[in-house]
């Protein structure tokens, strides 16, 4: 008799995982979602991961993987405003093409988390926010120069972020306005050059 356990379940526990948390957040997502749609019994949660929160960490592992090659490398070749071009051409394209399901339940999951934060949030911020939060911010104190104070790189970086990302929650009221404003991922190379002269143009004022 074989007792090592059915990979293949684990596998589909494990992908069934991934789809509904993306839909439905951690709180309302049941165990009985996930086995129905990887066909499995009920139990088979337990059995494989221990319970739905060994479950969720492990959908956490999955989406949000530790990899260099995630990593945002600025072309040295590159002015630091160039630099900026290039990192939200990176960022902005990830968030708003989603071509890759794993991308797409990686900022589902991610902004589930920013409305109704779990005790899993720390996890996602080492593993997808820090990062790119540190190579923005370099380049931000890159363009401002020397002795920039701490606050101020702080601030700006911040805002630089949440230019990028508005469109991810504020879309759906946009949607709805008269007239609707465009869609970013149908205006990519527009909206990531808006971000960067309005960034620009508020780092010049800063500095000035």
């Amino acid at each position: 008799m074989n007792d090592a356990p059915d990979v293949n379940t684990k596998d589909a526990l494990l992908a069934a995982a991934m789809e509904v948390f993306a839909d439905k957040g951690f709180d309302a997502a049941t165990v009985r979602d996930i086995c129905g749609k990887a066909n499995a019994n009920v139990a088979a949660v337990n059995y494989h991961y221990g319970g739905k929160d060994a479950l969720y960490v492990a959908v956490l592992e999955e989406v949000f993987p530790q990899e260099e090659n995630d990593r945002f490398v600025p072309d040295a070749n590159l002015s630091p405003e160039e630099q900026l071009r290039a990192y939200l051409l990176a960022l902005i394209s990830e968030i708003y093409e989603r071509g890759d399901d794993l991308i797409t339940q990686r900022w589902a999951i991610f902004l589930r988390e920013i409305a109704k934060p779990s005790h899993n949030l720390d996890f996602i911020v080492r593993r997808q926010v820090q990062t790119r939060a540190d190579e923005l911010r370099a380049i931000v104190s890159d363009i401002m120069g020397p002795g920039t104070p701490d606050h101020v790189l702080a601030f700006a970086s911040s805002s630089i972020w949440a230019l990028a990302m508005d469109h991810v929650t504020t879309q759906p009221i946009l949607d709805r306005l008269s007239p609707p404003r465009p869609r970013v991922q149908d205006h990519l190379e527009l909206f990531v050059d808006h971000v960067l002269k309005f960034s620009l143009g508020g780092l010049k004022a800063i500095k000035e």
